[in-house]
């Protein structure tokens, strides 16, 4: 199999194709079914999902069964409309991995080596008019708590002139932290806020420059869904 997105790419590559779509559609369903049966997801805050265009969705991070959460909340009548940010390091790491995440339509984001073309790859999705899944922290938590959002996440918001939608995902960690291989079977919830716009976020945060505003305005926003949670 090819490489889906060669380095150094900045624009998305063409759309998945019939078979890759079935591929992605069963994927979806039978997480959708595992998620929401094994560790009986509740979701709260649905309604806070812009019914149309484009926006980001900012969970925090702390396990690899996040990306599921998220993908087995969404309506499944609009998971073809949603982009996912997934790092190299697993997603791109070999043939099958890269054929599973052109099918469910993840792209790179390399944060040490190629910053610039992750951001710029999140743009070409909000310029589509998709909806594009971005984990701020950029790594998962090594002992569940929140860490800093970096400002790649202002930078997207800021040129890309969408809303965020800060999310709290809970109870991953204790599912499967980043020490354990295999999960254990706890319940998990995902909370849904309240869709932000970058200038009232940099009004409202710290930092010297805007998207470091964006990013920190974000934070607190998602640390308070997690604790009020």
């Amino acid at each position: 199999a090819q490489h889906a997105f060669p380095e150094g790419q900045t624009a998305l590559p063409r759309p998945p194709g019939r078979l890759l779509d079935g591929l992605g559609f069963v994927l979806y369903a039978l997480n959708r079914l595992v998620i929401r049966t094994l560790f009986e997801l509740r979701v709260e805050g649905m309604e806070n999902l812009p019914r149309q265009g484009p926006f980001v969705v900012t969970p925090n991070h702390s396990s690899y069964l996040d990306p599921l959460v998220v993908a087995a909340a969404l309506p499944p009548q609009r998971l073809n409309q949603v982009c996912w940010a997934g790092w190299t390091g697993i997603m791109f790491a070999g043939p099958f991995s890269r054929l599973l995440s052109r099918a469910t339509r993840v792209f790179p984001v390399d944060p040490d080596h190629a910053p610039g073309d992750s951001l710029a790859l999140g743009k070409s999705v909000l310029s589509s008019g998709d909806i594009l899944v971005w984990f701020p922290e950029g790594r998962r938590s090594r002992d569940g708590s929140l860490g800093a959002f970096h400002p790649g996440v202002g930078r997207l918001l800021q040129h890309g002139g969408v809303p965020a939608v800060p999310t709290a995902i809970l109870g991953t960690f204790e599912a499967l932290p980043s020490r354990r291989r295999l999960p254990r079977l706890r319940p998990v919830r995902l909370v849904f806020g309240s869709p932000e716009s970058a200038s009232d976020l940099a009004a409202r945060g710290e930092g010297v420059d805007p998207p470091a505003r964006i990013a920190d305005a974000l934070r607190r926003t998602v640390a308070g869904l997690v604790s009020r949670s």
